[in-house]
């Protein structure tokens, strides 16, 4: 039987899902797996997710450190922080699929 993690680190990882628990954030997620980095308006032109409610996702993911932000001038520029998260998606993704076919 494998040991157990803290309870901390039980919190951490709820917190860090409770994160991934809103559709708006999974979109995001999902357009950013390319791997690619995308400014504020491609994401919100791409995801159809208004710009001041956009703000508040990617500040929140990017708090938690999900995603990098890298600045140009003036425009932001966002991509996924570790690719572990997205094969993370990719996983989930795919036992949704299978569970939606059924």
């Amino acid at each position: 039987m494998s040991e157990l993690e803290s309870d901390a680190f039980y919190e951490a990882h709820a917190e860090y899902c409770g994160i991934c628990a809103n559709a708006n954030r999974l979109k995001i997620l999902d357009l950013l797996k390319s791997g690619e980095a995308y400014s504020v308006s491609t994401i919100e032109e791409k995801t159809d997710i208004p710009q001041s409610t956009l703000s508040q996702h990617l500040k929140i993911m990017r708090d938690q450190g999900m995603l990098t932000r890298e600045r140009d001038g003036v425009r932001n520029f966002y991509s996924i922080a570790d690719d572990r998260i997205i094969d993370g998606i990719e996983v989930i993704q795919g036992v949704i699929r299978d569970q939606m076919d059924e």
